[in-house]
């Protein structure tokens, strides 16, 4: 079988630390509530070669940094970006979504692989159950603090340059439409000390059919790239090819000119939890 990038990349990482448990906790957890989880992101194994060849990719300072740094991910799923990060001794947080429909993935079937995980229990606080917070078990087994919000509500809940680094893979194209993104990424930049990442999906199949969108998302793309505003700058944009073809995957910036050190810059600390939004931006299209 053809490999396809991102098997490709973790070949040319180091090996992921053997210190990781192979598996999550899920006991006290409900199957329904388990097996809402696509299944792939219930194999920690694979959550973790695919972060670990992440940040070492896109992230290469942050696995030798002098002290811990600050870190928050934007949509952080199943977190095997900050369980890495937290495993080099960062201080780490997450956002996720939590209004997913009860229906959501509701054909799908209890994979055996997971019944070891069933037999095993957490000692980790446990929020009230959330279906509509789909990674629930996964973050509770893990022990990371995840802020739930609305990712097209601004400004976050976050202070100014309370995090070193700020990173968000495969979840903009779900914030925004792509004339917005450049205020998401001016909110991240706000947030933000030292860089930030932004990961992209591949355009979705009907998406790709419409030429308006289309070239909306390819200016964007081009806007990001040229990105030189708000103390941060592009150092670099990524395209690779993934199964749906070839596309942007990745965009660092970077702080220039002291951006990181300003005067105010306040410890990151637990986003309060409140409703934020000064600015609604429209949606893009959820794919189905």
């Amino acid at each position: 079988m053809r490999r396809n990038e991102q098997e490709e990349r973790q070949l040319w990482c180091p090996p992921v630390p053997s210190e990781f448990p192979a598996q999550y906790d899920f006991g006290g957890y409900s199957e329904k509530q388990v097996i809402r989880i696509a299944r792939k992101y219930l194999l920690r194994k694979e959550n973790l070669r695919r972060a670990w060849a992440r940040v070492n990719h896109h992230f290469p300072e942050t696995l030798t940094a002098s002290k811990p740094l600050d870190i928050l991910e934007f949509s952080t799923a199943h977190g095997a970006m900050l369980e890495v990060w937290r495993h080099f001794g960062h201080r780490v947080r997450g956002t996720d979504f939590a209004g997913w429909p009860d229906n959501y993935n509701s054909n799908a079937k209890r994979p055996g692989f997971i019944d070891a995980a069933f037999a095993k229990t957490h000692e980790n606080p446990r929020a009230a159950k959330n279906l509509g917070w789909i990674y629930q078990p996964i973050i509770e087994s893990l022990g990371l603090e995840v802020d739930l919000f609305d990712a097209g509500a601004l400004p976050y809940a976050y202070d100014n340059k309370s995090f070193d680094v700020i990173c968000c893979y495969q979840a903009i194209e779900a914030y925004a439409t792509p004339e917005n993104w450049g205020l998401v990424v001016d909110e991240f930049c706000r947030i933000a000390r030292q860089s930030i990442v932004i990961g992209f999906n591949p355009p979705p199949l009907k998406l790709r059919e419409d030429p308006e969108h289309m070239a909306a998302a390819r200016a964007a793309t081009e806007a990001l790239r040229s990105y030189d505003r708000n103390g941060f700058k592009c150092v670099f944009m990524e395209f690779g090819e993934t199964r749906a073809g070839f596309h942007p995957t990745a965009i660092k910036l970077m702080a220039v000119g002291g951006a990181g050190t300003a005067k105010g810059r306040t410890k990151s600390t637990r986003a309060p939890q409140k409703t934020v939004g000064a600015t609604l931006l429209p949606k893009s299209p959820r794919r189905k």
